[in-house]
């Protein structure tokens, strides 16, 4: 999921550290990738950690006055519950199971992630001009 803020005059940087405190915060491990115009936020729980690919992401996209935050988390699981439907009657159920209360989790991270950045936005509208 993705959301834009025009005219904010946001300083990206301070809200990247907010994004990743709000991970650290709710126990995950974080880990962060930066380049001119993107910030990458990559976060596991700590027992998946290692195997990067199972990590959620959350991007900062864009420059101060015009950016997006895009969120990818509970996209992950559609795979592994298509997998547990077709393997139910082989005694997939359990993997079903297990998949959709992992996406019932992210779902929840991401609407409080949302609630907490929109926050985080409006008090840092207008920080790229101070210095």
């Amino acid at each position: 999921m993705q959301k834009r803020w025009r005219g904010k005059n946001v300083n990206l940087n301070e809200l990247s550290d907010r994004v990743e405190d709000f991970f650290k915060e709710k126990g995950f491990l974080t880990k962060r990738v930066e380049s001119a115009e993107e910030h990458t936020i990559l976060w596991a729980p700590q027992r998946v950690a290692k195997n990067v690919e199972q990590a959620m992401r959350t991007r900062v996209i864009g420059d101060s006055n015009d950016f997006v935050i895009e969120l990818v988390a509970s996209e992950l699981t559609n795979r592994s519950i298509r997998l547990g439907m077709l393997t139910k009657p082989f005694g997939g159920g359990y993997f079903l199971l297990k998949s959709l209360r992992l996406r019932e989790a992210l779902e929840k991270i991401e609407n409080e992630f949302w609630a907490y950045t929109e926050e985080k936005v409006a008090s840092l509208a207008g920080s790229a001009e101070r210095k």
